[in-house]
Parts: C-alpha cells; structure tokens; sequence
C-alpha cells in the first residue's frame, strides 16, 4: 500500500511527498539536525557555569541605567538588554575572563546569539552615534 502525499516539512516548500522532506530539502533537514545536535554538546547554561550566582550579577548588571540597552545592536537587534554577553568568550568558569566585568556588555538575547562565539565589542548606544557621542536632537538653535 503506498503512502499518501503531502507538503514536505520544509517552511514555505509546495512540493507533495511521502516523506517528511521532498528530495529537495532532505539533506538541509540533515544538516539542520547535525548543527542542531552540535548547538546541544556544549551542554546547558548551568552546566557552562551560568547558576544562581551568576543570575544574581546578571540582574545586578542590567538594573544600572548605562546597561539597559543592547550595546551591539545587530540586524534584528530588540534594543532591549536582557542578558550579559562576554566580549571575548571566556574557555569555561574557570577562565579568569568569565568573571571580568570589563569583559562584559548588555545585550538582547537576539544579538547575543547572533554573535555567538565571537569577540565583538558594541558601542551602539540609545541617543547618541556608534562612536559613542551624543547627537543633537534640539532644534532650537
């Protein structure tokens, strides 16, 4: 008995199939699931060396008034900070550079994962230009 078609899986393909996938986007949902499963053998936040004690600093951080905002502010950046992201990305906790506050930077956690395993330092911040001036926004003169 033979299986009945429907749209592959893949967001927005119109290609009828028995599969899950059309022949077409078979080894992109292959490689999806390798990257997937290579995300996940980093282990988990706790396991990286995020615990309470770094969620207590994070919230610490964040309440000052200069932290509020992503200071990368990628494509598609939220502009709102809601996590801390290391400028160099320290090796594990032991790394003298995870508890480094002048490694540190706000950012929203759409930039923060953009970024990844990169050492990018922001300076993007609200009012003023990307050198870190303000800009004039009084038109009176």
């Amino acid at each position: 008995m033979k299986k009945a078609l429907h749209f592959c899986a893949h967001v927005g393909c119109r290609n009828l199939t028995s599969n899950k996938y059309c022949d077409e986007h078979a080894q992109d949902a292959i490689d999806e699931q390798k990257r997937w499963a290579d995300g996940h053998a980093k282990g988990s936040s706790r396991q990286r060396g995020y615990d309470s004690r770094w969620e207590k600093y994070r919230k610490w951080y964040l309440s000052k008034p200069e932290h509020m905002f992503c200071a990368l502010h990628l494509a598609g950046c939220t502009e709102i900070a809601t996590c801390i992201d290391h400028i160099v990305p320290p090796q594990n906790r032991d790394d003298p550079l995870f508890w480094d506050t002048s490694n540190h930077q706000p950012s929203c956690i759409h930039c923060n994962s953009v970024k990844g395993h990169t050492t990018l330092r922001g300076t993007w911040n609200l009012g003023g230009n990307n050198d870190g001036e303000e800009t004039d926004t009084d038109s009176t003169g």
